[in-house]
C-alpha cells in the first residue's frame, strides 16, 4: 500500500520542478521583463508567494506520506497477529493526525466492542479527515491570493497607463502647430507614448505571473487531495474491518472476507439441559426422569414416565430469545450506523453547498473583475482613438499650413522676379 502511494511524490513535485526549470531556461526574458518594469515590487511578491506555496505543499505531502507509512506498518502488524500491547505501543509512537484512530483500534483489538466505542471510532475517523483537510487551507489561500495579486497588478498598471495618457494628451496643448516642425512633433509624441506602454507592461506581466503561479499550485493541490483521499479510504476500510471482526464475536459478519473466514458463525454445540435449567433443577430432574415414577399399587393407573421434552422445549425457548436479543442488538447498531452515515451525508451536502456558493461568488467576482478590465480597456481604446483623431487633425492642419507656405513662397518668388526685372530695366535705362 505504501509503495503504491509513493508515486504521489512525483505527481506533486513535477509541476513545481517544471516551473523552476522554465524559470532557469527563460531567465533572460524574465529579468528583462522585471528590469524594464518601473514598479517590479508586485512581481517580486508573486514570485515569493508561488515559491512559498510550492514548499508548503511539498511539506504537506511529505507529512501525509509519513502518516501512510505509519498506517501501513500498523495494518501489517495487525494482520500478522501482533499482540495488543505491541499494537498499542505502535499507535502511541505514531505522531500523526490519524494516531487517535490507530490508538482506539489498538485498544479495542482482540475483543468485542460496544456500541459507544463503534460510534467513537466513526467520529474520530471523521475528525481525522477534518484535520487532514485543514492542512490544505493555507496553500489554497495562497493560490487564490496569487490571482488577486495578478488582478491588483493589472489595475495598478492600468491606473498608471491612464495617468500617462492624460499627461500625453495634455502635452499637445503646449505645441504650436503653425511654427513647429512636424517631424519633431511626431518624435516627441513617440517618446511620450513610451510611458503608457511601460505601465501596460506592469499590468500584463503581473497578471501573467499571478495566473501562472495559481495554476501551478492548483495542479499540486490536486495530487495532494488525491493522496489524502486514498489514505483516508484505506484507513476507513481498516476501521470497518476492525468493527466487523468485533461484531463477528457476537455472530455477525457482512463482508466476503469475514464470511469466508467463518467469523459470523456461532458455535454449533448444543446447549446442555444443565446449562439451561440450572444445576439444582437438573439434579432433581435427573433423579426422576431416568426412571419411571411409580404410583401406589392401589392406583388405577399404570406407571407414569416424565419425559424430558418439556425441559428441551424450555431450552429452545431460551435459545430463541437469545438469538432475538442478538439480532435486536445488531439491528440497533445498524440503525445507529445508518443514522450516523445520514448525519455525515447531510454535513457533506452542507459543505458542498457552501463550497458551491463560494465558487459561484468567486466566479461572480472574477466576471466582475473581467468586466471592469474590459471597460478600462475600452476606455483606454477610446482615449487612444481620440488621441489619434487629434493627431490626424493636427497633421491635416500642418499639411494645410505647409501648402499655404508653399503658395506664399511661390507668390513671393514671382514678386521677387518681377522686382528684379524692374530693377534690371531701370538700371539699363540709366
Amino acid at each position: 500500500m505504501y509503495k503504491r502511494l509513493k508515486i504521489y511524490y512525483l505527481y506533486t513535485a513535477l509541476p513545481f520542478i517544471l516551473l523552476l526549470v522554465a524559470a532557469v531556461l527563460y531567465r533572460t526574458a524574465i529579468v528583462k521583463t522585471i528590469t524594464s518594469n518601473p514598479h517590479p515590487q508586485i512581481n517580486y511578491l508573486i514570485f515569493a508567494i508561488t515559491f512559498l506555496g510550492g514548499v508548503l505543499i511539498l511539506i504537506s505531502i511529505r507529512k501525509l506520506m509519513a502518516e501512510a507509512k505509519h498506517l501501513s506498518d500498523f495494518t501489517e502488524a495487525q494482520r500478522a497477529g501482533a499482540e495488543q500491547e505491541q499494537l498499542q505501543e505502535m499507535a502511541l509512537n505514531c505522531d500523526a493526525d490519524i494516531a487517535y484512530v490507530l490508538r482506539m483500534v489498538a485498544a479495542s483489538s482482540g475483543r468485542s466492542i460496544t456500541h459507544q466505542e463503534q460510534i467513537a471510532l466513526e467520529n474520530e475517523l471523521h475528525k481525522a479527515a477534518t484535520r487532514l483537510n485543514s492542512r490544505n487551507a493555507l496553500p489554497q489561500f495562497l493560490g487564490g491570493l496569487l490571482v488577486g495579486l495578478g488582478l491588483l497588478g493589472t489595475f495598478i498598471g492600468l491606473l498608471a497607463t491612464l495617468d500617462d495618457i492624460a499627461i500625453l494628451i495634455s502635452s499637445f496643448s503646449s505645441l504650436d502647430m503653425k511654427t513647429a516642425d512636424p517631424i519633431q512633433v511626431f518624435g516627441q509624441m513617440v517618446n511620450r507614448m513610451e510611458a503608457p506602454m511601460h505601465s501596460m507592461g506592469i499590468a500584463f506581466s503581473a497578471s501573467m505571473y499571478g495566473l501562472l503561479g495559481s495554476i501551478i499550485i492548483g495542479f499540486m493541490m490536486v495530487s495532494v487531495r488525491r493522496c489524502m483521499g486514498e489514505v483516508m479510504s484505506i484507513l476507513g476500510s481498516e476501521v470497518a474491518q476492525h468493527i466487523e471482526f468485533a461484531l463477528a464475536r457476537d455472530g455477525f459478519a457482512y463482508s466476503k472476507a469475514g464470511i469466508k473466514l467463518g467469523l459470523g458463525k456461532r458455535p454449533a454445540e448444543p446447549l446442555a439441559l444443565r446449562d439451561v435449567v440450572g444445576p439444582q433443577v437438573f439434579s432433581g430432574v435427573d433423579n426422576t426422569s431416568a426412571a419411571e415414577v411409580k404410583v401406589p399399587d392401589n392406583s388405577p393407573t399404570e406407571s407414569v414416565s416424565i419425559p424430558t421434552s418439556t425441559f428441551s422445549s424450555g431450552a429452545s425457548g431460551e435459545l430463541s430469545s437469545e438469538e432475538v436479543r442478538v439480532l435486536r442488538r445488531i439491528e440497533e447498531r445498524l440503525t445507529e450506523t445508518a443514522r450516523l452515515q445520514e448525519r455525515n451525508l447531510n454535513s457533506e451536502i452542507d459543505d458542498f453547498r457552501k463550497q458551491r456558493a463560494e465558487m459561484l461568488r468567486a466566479l461572480a467576482e472574477n466576471s466582475e473583475a473581467s468586466n471592469n478590465f474590459r471597460s478600462e480597456l475600452q476606455r483606454v481604446g477610446r482615449q487612444l482613438g481620440t488621441m489619434l483623431t487629434m493627431m490626424e487633425k493636427g497633421s491635416d492642419e500642418i499639411n494645410e499650413q505647409m501648402r499655404e507656405i508653399k503658395l506664399n513662397m511661390a507668390d513671393s518668388s514671382t514678386e521677387m522676379q518681377r522686382l528684379l526685372a524692374l530693377l534690371i530695366e531701370v538700371s539699363r535705362q540709366r
